[in-house]
C-alpha cells in the first residue's frame, strides 16, 4: 500500500485540565502549580472512518468523584472541567456526532482518559488485554487505588471492548514491537508500561507529519529530552516504578533516533501550548 493511502487526518482536542505541582511531575521541577490538560486526538482513516485516541475529561467526572472513595481523585488532581470541552460537545462544531465515531482507542484506564466513553454508545473500544484484565470488576477502594472510576465505563463495556494481545508487529527504535491497527502502517500501537498496567501509545502518520501520542509514558516533554523520571512522591501512583523510568528512557532513545516525529504526552503544558493552536 502506498504512503499516501496510509496517512490519516488528525485534530487535537483539549478536554480540560487538572492542577499539579511541576516538582512532582519531574525530578528537579519547579515548586509551582501548572495546568495539565487532557488531550485527545480525533482521527480519520480513509478506509475505517472516524476514531478517537482516548476520550478525555467530561462533566460526569465531577459527579463520579463527588463521594468517597473517588473524591480522593479530585483531591489529588483538582479538576477544571468545562462541559463545552467534552469531546462529544466539540464534535458538533466539526459537523460530526457521536454516531460518526466508530472506535475509541484507550491508552489506559485512568479516569482522565476515559471520562467521555459513555458519550459514544455505538463505538467499539480498543485496549490492551493486559489493561482490561487488570481493571475488570474492580470496585470501591480497590479501584480507586488504581485510579480507576468504574462509573465512567459504559454498562455494556465488556461487550464492546476488543482486547489486544501482546504486540508482535514491526518494532520502533527504543520502544519495541508494535501493533499495526489496520495493517497499513497508518496507526501503530506500542507498549508504554509503568504508569498504568497495559498502557500503550499511538504512532500516527498524519497529514501534518508523524506523531507519537505518548499518553502518560511521561507527564512532561522535558522528561523525554532530559531522560528524567517523576519525583519519588509519585511512586505510589505508579503501577511499576522501574518501568516508568525505563519507558522514559526508551522515549528518550526514540526521540533521538526519530527527531522528525512529534511526541505529545497527554498532559504536558509545553506540548499543549505548542500543538493545540496548530490544530484549531
Amino acid at each position: 500500500m502506498s504512503d499516501t493511502a496510509a496517512i490519516v487526518t488528525c485534530k487535537l482536542l483539549d478536554t480540560g485540565y487538572c492542577l499539579a505541582r511541576e516538582g512532582h511531575l519531574i525530578r528537579g521541577g519547579a515548586r509551582r502549580t501548572i495546568h495539565c490538560h487532557s488531550l485527545v486526538a480525533l482521527l480519520h482513516h480513509r478506509d475505517h472512518g472516524w476514531l478517537l485516541w482516548d476520550a478525555g475529561y467530561a462533566p460526569r467526572m465531577l459527579e463520579a468523584t463527588r463521594q468517597f472513595p473517588f473524591r480522593i481523585y479530585r483531591y489529588l488532581t483538582p479538576l477544571r472541567i468545562d462541559p463545552a470541552l467534552a469531546v462529544v460537545s466539540q464534535l458538533a462544531g466539526l459537523g460530526l456526532t457521536h454516531r460518526d465515531i466508530g472506535r475509541v482507542i484507550i491508552s489506559h484506564f485512568h479516569a482522565d482518559h476515559i471520562s467521555g466513553l459513555r458519550d459514544f454508545p455505538e463505538a467499539q473500544f480498543i485496549a490492551t488485554a493486559t489493561a482490561y484484565d487488570y481493571i475488570a470488576g474492580k470496585q470501591g477502594m480497590d479501584a480507586m487505588q488504581r485510579a480507576i472510576i468504574p462509573a465512567l465505563l459504559p454498562d455494556d463495556f465488556a461487550a464492546r471492548v476488543a482486547p489486544l494481545p501482546a504486540f508482535a508487529d514491526a518494532a520502533l527504535p527504543g520502544l519495541g514491537a508494535t501493533h499495526d491497527l489496520f495493517g497499513d502502517g497508518a496507526l501503530r500501537l506500542v507498549a508504554l508500561p509503568g504508569h498504568a498496567r497495559g498502557q500503550m501509545g499511538l504512532l500516527a502518520r498524519t497529514a501534518r507529519g508523524t506523531i507519537l501520542f505518548a499518553a502518560d509514558g511521561c507527564w512532561l516533554s522535558r522528561s523525554i529530552r532530559e531522560n528524567t523520571p517523576p519525583a519519588r512522591i509519585t511512586n505510589p501512583l505508579a503501577d511499576d516504578v522501574r518501568a516508568v523510568a525505563a519507558t522514559i528512557a526508551h522515549l528518550h532513545t526514540f526521540a533521538q533516533a526519530q527527531p522528525d516525529v512529534t511526541i505529545i504526552p497527554s498532559h504536558c503544558p509545553e506540548a499543549f501550548a505548542r500543538e493545540v493552536p496548530r490544530w484549531m
